[in-house]
């Protein structure tokens, strides 16, 4: 194994009841590299940072570390050869203070007593090089999520980490904040040190790696220099396909006027807005932040009132004063932020898609719970949700798959309009393609749909046109083959 090697995987294959996780997969980790893992979520991922954080045995294969063969028997022998996991949900004591979270179980101290004086200097100096606004004498609970992540980071630096392993690391976080941990990620690695960088953001990998390997249902599939990966590359090594031909659409001629915006201010004395969207057309809105797209898209779905003009839904007044209402006049919205406004976290697969309507209820509010549990089954089915039983609950099942649910949910209700706020965020390629193809077959039945998204290769695979804001009005639309993310940001920059 070449000196510049710090650690090789050979042959590692890890098998669980009626699952095999890993299989024969074999890669290298170079000193002072970002090497980026991408897969989509069940392709192997998480068993391979389990097996190099010594959190999972591995039940074939050899892991190699500077040259020997080491097993890597737990968390503490991984630590002891400088392996440090910065996992995607916060390992963060939010009642303790930054100092103590840096230094969680090994704070310094003096003729056996905690020196708090010198374990804050010491996080200072650490911290140093993060150029991060944190006072280390401070609780956890006074920052957010952005200065977490990079205390989280700074623990693992502390500890003279070789390998980070980062899952997920930009979660949650601003664009700002998210560059700025690219640039400490870099920094890192120019300094020696070697980054397993896991992320489905394919912008990031290829913003910040050196080296990219797939894996693809728990095998290895394909190592590549970043220098020959465009995103088009990262997508076929991840799918085994393009994304376009893995949510192929024929396109409907659009047909009737579903929804017509008319002068529609969403802020009083701000500029009006005029939009329609028509039968088995999508129509996607785009805009920097605060530029009024979001706006006029929660104006349609009832989420907030209009300051002036109207809206007609097919061919009706249309003054939605909630959710609820626009749902009973036939609107169904997808919120952007899917754990804390769309799913019930503690119910079933069933009820998250039964809510909202009144399926299986009967007389005297008496539920049939079989006929819930069967049209939830139809949906599972039809929309391949991942799930053993819709009886379980919705909290195990991976991002795609919840919001696979959601779209089941407003499907359920045979709506005329769907509006989608970010409909493909924090899901992997596999479940992306997957909810386009749900999109595209409700247009094909003749229902209109309203995108709200940041992401520029989402437009151009998923809408008809694209209307385009900036500083509260509309700039322009785009269509056919004039959408392309140039067009897009000259009118939204």
């Amino acid at each position: 194994m070449s000196e510049s090697v710090l650690v090789e995987l050979q042959g590692i294959t890890k098998r669980y009841p009626g699952q095999i996780a890993l299989d024969d997969v074999s890669m290298q980790i170079q000193r002072g590299e970002v090497h980026a893992l991408v897969g989509e979520n069940g392709a192997g991922k998480s068993t391979l940072i389990r097996v190099l954080a010594g959190a999972t045995q591995p039940d074939s294969g050899r892991i190699v570390v500077d040259g020997r063969e080491d097993r890597l028997g737990g968390p503490a022998a991984a630590r002891a050869l400088g392996f440090a996991v910065v996992h995607q949900e916060p390992q963060i004591a939010l009642n303790q203070t930054v100092t103590e979270n840096i230094f969680l179980g090994a704070l310094p101290s003096r003729l056996g007593m905690f020196d708090r004086a010198a374990a804050v200097a010491r996080a200072r100096q650490v911290l140093e090089p993060f150029e991060v606004d944190v006072d280390p004498r401070r609780r956890m609970a006074d920052y957010g999520a952005a200065a977490r992540r990079v205390v989280e980071i700074a623990r693992a630096v502390s500890q003279n980490a070789r390998l980070l392993i980062l899952d997920e690391p930009t979660a949650a976080l601003p664009a700002t904040e998210r560059a700025s941990l690219l640039t400490l990620i870099r920094e890192f690695a120019s300094s020696g040190g070697s980054v397993l960088y896991v992320s489905h953001h394919l912008d990031e990998i290829l913003d910040v790696s050196d080296t990219v390997t797939a894996l693809r249902n728990g095998q290895h599939a394909g190592t590549r220099p970043r220098a020959e990966v465009t995103r088009e590359v990262a997508i076929r090594m991840i799918l085994g396909t393009n994304l376009e031909t893995g949510a192929s659409r024929s396109r409907p001629t659009p047909g009737a006027v579903v929804l017509d915006v008319e002068r529609l201010a969403t802020e009083r004395g701000g500029s009006p807005h005029d939009l329609t969207v028509r039968s088995g057309e999508i129509v996607g809105l785009f805009g920097r932040i605060d530029a009024g797209h979001e706006r006029l898209a929660r104006a349609v779905a009832g989420v907030t009132r209009p300051k002036a003009g109207g809206m007609g839904l097919r061919g009706k007044v249309y003054r939605p004063r909630s959710p609820h209402g626009a749902r009973r006049q036939g609107v169904g919205f997808l919120p952007g932020e899917r754990k804390t406004e769309a799913i019930f976290a503690h119910a079933s697969v069933t009820e998250n898609i039964v809510a909202g309507g009144a399926i299986g209820v009967v007389g005297g509010g008496f539920v049939r719970r079989n006929e819930r549990h069967a049209v939830a089954d139809r949906w599972r089915n039809q929309l391949d949700i991942k799930v053993p039983s819709v009886r379980r609950s919705i909290r195990t099942l991976s991002g795609g798959n919840q919001q696979k649910c959601l779209l089941a949910r407003l499907l359920t209700l045979n709506p005329a309009l769907l509006v989608l706020e970010h409909p493909t965020f924090g899901v992997d390629l596999g479940a992306r393609v997957e909810i386009y193809s749900t999109i595209y077959r409700a247009t094909r039945d003749g229902l209109a749909v309203l995108v709200v998204s940041d992401d520029l290769d989402e437009l151009q695979v998923l809408a008809d046109r694209v209307v385009v804001f900036r500083n509260g009005a509309i700039q322009g639309a785009l269509s056919g083959d004039d959408i392309s993310s140039g067009r897009i940001l000259e009118l939204a920059l």
